[in-house]
């Protein structure tokens, strides 16, 4: 699952946890702004997934906490997205550009 929410995947190595139920990972994947390594926390809930994103980039801190949940066939995620105006912006359009193809990833693995 992490390779395929990270598209610029580098590592990722777990740190904390139960992977069945919630655990906490050390991350590092490829940005637009350069590598970056990051705590990303995956919670297993009854309807789906919770993600949590903890990240300091150059520019300041970003928090970016989503929830995955299956609708009728369809991968429907809430994503909020915390930080400066800058972060924010890029973490937005990074968002946008990258999670419709993570969607259609992420049904491919449920049904395998």
């Amino acid at each position: 699952m992490i390779a395929a929410l990270c598209p610029g995947l580098v590592s990722y190595e777990f740190v904390s946890g139960d992977k069945n139920t919630e655990a906490i990972y050390s991350v590092t994947d490829k940005k637009p702004i350069g590598q970056t390594t990051y705590k990303l926390t995956l919670t297993n809930v009854n309807d789906g997934i919770d993600s949590l994103v903890n990240a300091k980039p150059p520019v300041g801190t970003l928090t970016i906490a989503a929830k995955w949940r299956v609708s009728r066939g369809q991968l429907v995620e809430e994503v909020e997205i915390d930080g400066n105006f800058m972060v924010k912006k890029m973490a937005k359009g990074n968002v946008e550009k990258t999670h419709p193809e993570q969607h259609t990833r992420l049904l491919e693995l449920a049904k395998a």
